[in-house]
């Protein structure tokens, strides 16, 4: 007996549909679960299939045609019946058919009556049956075809499988592994692919710290290296242009990566609509795409003074600190971060004066105290004016440039060009979330669950924009979100696979690699040994200093040790706490270490090549361990 197809009732509002393309044509056979058109309504696609098998008799319905909810829109064969017969029956007489149908030999009558009101219902059906009475149906059935099986739930199609808002290294990242994982992906970025870390912050940085390593050494101590010269110049737009250029190349191979893996790139600003809907505003317009799952990206921005917001131009943030038109002949930071001491490492290196202030007691207060003391003494070595304990009161902008008041430590005014406001970052939101759309905010961040959820349907966040809500008993419980590249990359690596229905990997924020580049570096991850001890930690600690280390010393950079934290019972490693040339590349393999779980005799019978830096951390593991070969200071 034939069986009919109907259009179905996407949600409760719904009362037509749009037939997009017929994917069979009239006399093709189809099994049950075949896909055989798509339709579309609320710029949802979604695809038909067929509940069971048969040949199409009659297609009632052409692409493009807006059909009502329950209207027949084809016919099937589904028994021993001639499908002419049917086609007949149907009164279709050959019009209507799909892309390949032969054209009719006269007009078509009019496709069955509008079905009556439909009950509510859920995601609607593929097709429907006419049998049914509390769901959609034609009126007027053709005589002698039967009631369709119970309907099949139907796929909805989104424009997109994954929609990335940000281009950053957590929104590049997620839209390449979406890419390689066959996932239709598209990845909506307001700026530069590369984000704040490629084109503002972490890649041009280290391009000016380096250039400025280097000048130092020609400004210092020329001679300790066999030469000599008249008149050093330093050329500030060159330095400037260098790490642009760099930032610039590497943003354009960003772009090549995501073709390479087919991803859709569109400048633009992404704002969350809905569940699965998302807004995108570009200069010519805006327009709204749909996608199975939305990730948000969108990283942070500075934080300025509340007392003093940034003029750009004399009150600036990182990113003008790194692209000024001429170099300052002082400039005053304030916040003694990772950004703000990298900044007074660079701009000390080059000749200009700086002072740096921070209210708390350290420079990097979250590093281990020991690191922190000897930044201090190589940066007031250098002739860095560093004021812990001090507290910013107020910002005066002047014609000659700014003045800025300081209370504590070290008091007074301090007269310079520019300053720099480096004390944090926030999340970038403004603007991310749609009127109507329920998508919870929570001091500027968004707010995720353990696995990067958010609290609105398939919709993620990962990296700098977000705050987390962990639960209790979670191993995270408590844990700030560290607003780290390498960090926002892995989160945002992790749920594309999970969205894919691999398992999340598993990440301890209590050990968190973190590195700073001023010179001497710093690179820590884990237990600071005070906060080791005063979570009633048995300890053992190795340190070794770099100036017993023959590679530190050919290298003429002497400042900096290795320090090793170490479970006293079991030799878990706990902690690590470097300072020096070339740490943050030695921090990677601590890194490893932890997550294999190696003890501090695993690390020190490791064969480590001679001469490198890596020895150092060999030789604070045997310093714990009583078994050094290279220093007899006492570790423990």
């Amino acid at each position: 007996m034939p069986a009919k197809i109907n259009m179905p009732q996407q949600s409760d509002t719904m009362t037509e549909g749009t037939l997009v393309k017929w994917l069979k044509k009239e006399g093709d056979k189809v099994k049950a679960g075949e896909v055989i058109a798509e339709i579309e309504t609320d710029k949802a696609t979604m695809e038909m299939e067929s509940s069971e098998s048969g040949t199409i008799a009659a297609i009632l319905a052409k692409e493009g045609d807006k059909v009502p909810v329950g209207a027949t829109i084809a016919v099937l064969a589904t028994g021993s019946e001639k499908v002419e017969d049917v086609k007949k029956s149907a009164g279709a007489g050959g019009a209507g058919s799909g892309p390949a149908a032969p054209k009719a030999a006269s007009p078509a009558p009019a496709a069955s009556a509008a079905p009556t009101a439909p009950a509510k219902q859920p995601l609607a059906a593929s097709q429907t049956s006419a049998a049914t009475s509390a769901k959609p149906q034609a009126a007027a059935a053709p005589t002698g075809t039967k009631p369709s099986p119970a309907p099949a739930q139907p796929k909805v199609r989104y424009d997109y499988d994954i929609i990335v808002i940000g281009g950053g290294p957590a929104g590049y990242a997620a839209a390449i592994r979406a890419g390689q994982l066959k996932k239709k992906t598209l990845c909506v970025e307001k700026e530069n692919l590369g984000g704040t870390c490629l084109n503002w912050g972490c890649i041009p940085t280290k391009a000016l710290l380096d250039d400025g390593a280097f000048i130092r050494k020609m400004r210092t101590e020329p001679e300790k290296h066999g030469v000599s010269f008249d008149n050093l110049k330093i050329d500030f737009s060159k330095l400037v242009g260098r790490s642009r250029g760099i930032a610039s190349e590497l943003s354009k191979g960003i772009g090549f990566l995501l073709g390479k893996a087919n991803v859709k790139h569109e400048l633009g600003d992404g704002i969350v609509v809905g569940p699965h809907k998302v807004k995108i505003k570009t200069k010519d317009g805006e327009k709204e795409v749909t996608a199975d799952h939305i990730i948000i990206a969108t990283g942070a921005k500075p934080t300025p003074l509340p007392f003093a917001p940034f003029d750009y131009k004399k009150v600036i943030s990182s990113r003008e600190a790194m692209n000024l038109p001429t170099q300052p002949k002082k400039i005053v930071i304030i916040g003694a971060g990772a950004i703000g001491c990298e900044f007074a490492d660079f701009y000390n290196a080059i000749g200009t004066e700086v002072a740096i202030v921070e209210m708390m007691d350290h420079l990097l207060p979250i590093e281990d105290n020991d690191v922190s003391i000897l930044l201090e003494r190589v940066f007031a070595k250098r002739g860095i004016d560093v004021r812990t304990r001090t507290k910013t009161e107020k910002v005066e902008v002047t014609d000659a440039g700014v003045k800025v008041h300081v209370s504590g430590g070290k008091p007074g005014v301090i007269e310079a060009d520019v300053v720099l406001v480096a004390i944090g970052v926030t999340g970038n939101v403004d603007g991310l979330v749609a009127p109507g759309c329920k998508l919870e905010v929570e001091r500027s961040r968004v707010k995720v669950n353990d696995h990067f959820q958010t609290n609105v349907e398939n919709v993620w966040a990962v990296g700098d924009c977000v705050i987390f809500n962990w639960p209790a008993n979670s191993p995270n419980a408590g844990q700030r979100h560290p607003d780290l590249a390498h960090i926002a990359h892995h989160e945002a690596v992790s749920v594309v696979e999970a969205i894919a229905g691999k398992p999340l990997h598993t990440m301890d924020y209590k050990f968190t690699p973190g590195c700073t580049y001023t010179h001497p570096q710093v690179a820590s991850m884990g237990y600071t040994e005070a906060k080791a001890r005063a979570a009633g930690k048995e300890i053992k600690v190795g340190k070794f200093p770099f100036n017993v280390s023959g590679r530190a010393k050919a290298a003429g950079e002497t400042d900096g040790f290795v320090k090793l934290i170490f479970d006293k019972q079991y030799g878990e490693l706990l902690g690590v706490h470097m300072i020096g040339e070339s740490v943050t590349e030695l921090l990677a393999e601590l890194v490893l270490a932890k997550k294999l779980e190696a003890t501090e005799a695993e690390i020190i019978e490791a064969v480590h090549p001679h001469p490198t830096f890596s020895e150092a951390v060999m030789e604070a593991a045997g310093v714990a361990d009583g078994r050094a070969i290279h220093y007899v200071g006492a570790g423990g």
